[in-house]
């Protein structure tokens, strides 16, 4: 027999989504015209971001390292954020050197080999992309990673975790663009993080000394504004907590829809819950298609978004420890 030779290669773009969806609604796709198109782009908007309300999906868990500072007690969590899975609290060794400055770079020579897990940058003007590098003669440089601009402005840190960790006896940090100004850079191994614990906003209210100062803010309240949902920590923070991070595990909305050229931003499994939950979303807003219509594909819609949504798992093993311990007194 011959096979494709190819796994997951098939191109799935937004126009493809939108002309089998158009087509399970008995609706050519030769026969859409730019409204359909605007209305179908609108529907499935809608639909990837009602997905949220109905669990989490496992590719839009993400990791990000959020800055602490001085007496701030909020932190403002990324644009898109639906909620916090897992936070922890996180400090670092810091490894430090003889260091090399230019305008456009920051090298630190160690005492011996050492490995690098974060990179913090206290920036004194604009962000700009950065370029992670190590070597072990000064000479001969292997990049590490790159990262593109954090967008962040002045007195702001920027931290990142690196992918590779090898021993090195340099480490240098480069703008890839502009100038590199900064107040401090911070190189760091040795992460320890705890959990931080999640309060309700009852017990947050009643919080008889909210501004009370620590190096170490364990308890938050996650207050979901429209756009960007704040974290409320205490202790609040004080100048010797602002090398620490908070590491926060958090779910976020699927990307946008793009072009009618891009893909959108589900895996493969799901294609099938996507094209019928569009379908049954066009029969109700297209005056083209036969009313009849939804009858048959909202059933659909519905056993194929079941289907996706009970393969949404890690496979990951589970443990129940419990405590019989006033038993065994």
């Amino acid at each position: 027999m011959a096979f494709s030779g190819t796994v997951s290669q098939t191109t799935f773009n937004t126009r493809r989504v939108i002309e089998n969806a158009a087509r399970r609604c008995k609706l050519p796709a030769q026969s859409l015209t730019s409204e359909h198109i605007d209305i179908a782009n609108d529907q499935l908007y809608l639909l990837l971001s009602d997905l949220s309300n109905q669990g989490i999906q496992l590719w839009c868990i993400e990791k990000t390292i959020m800055p602490i500072y001085d007496g701030a007690a909020q932190v403002t969590l990324p644009q898109g954020t639906v909620d916090v899975l897992n936070t922890n609290l996180r400090w670092l060794s810091e490894v430090t050197g003889t260091d090399d400055d230019t305008a456009t770079s920051h090298t630190v020579m160690f005492d011996g080999d050492t490995f690098v897990t974060t990179v913090g940058v206290l920036w004194a003007a604009a962000s700009v992309p950065l370029l992670f590098e190590r070597s072990d003669d000064n000479i001969t440089w292997t990049t590490v990673q790159t990262e593109a601009d954090p967008a962040v402005v002045s007195g702001e840190w920027s931290w990142f975790d690196i992918d590779t960790c090898m021993a090195a006896a340099y480490f240098r940090v480069s703008a890839v663009t502009g100038t590199l100004t900064f107040d401090q850079i911070y190189l760091g191994n040795n992460p320890t993080e705890i959990p931080m614990a999640r309060m309700n906003r009852d017990d947050w209210v009643n919080m008889p000394n909210k501004s009370f100062q620590n190096n170490q803010p364990l308890q938050f309240w996650l207050d979901r504004q429209v756009n960007r949902p704040v974290m409320n920590i205490w202790p609040t923070p004080n100048a010797s907590a602002t090398v620490k991070q908070i590491v926060v595990w958090r779910q976020r909305y699927i990307m946008d829809v793009g072009t009618l050229t891009q893909e959108i931003e589900v895996p493969q499994r799901w294609y099938e819950a996507i094209v019928a939950g569009l379908a049954a979303k066009l029969a109700l807003e297209l005056v083209e298609v036969d009313p009849a219509m939804l009858a048959i594909l909202e059933p659909k819609a519905e056993k194929a978004l079941y289907i996706a949504q009970m393969e949404e798992r890690d496979n990951s093993p589970i443990m129940i420890a419990p405590n019989i311990s006033m038993y065994t007194r």
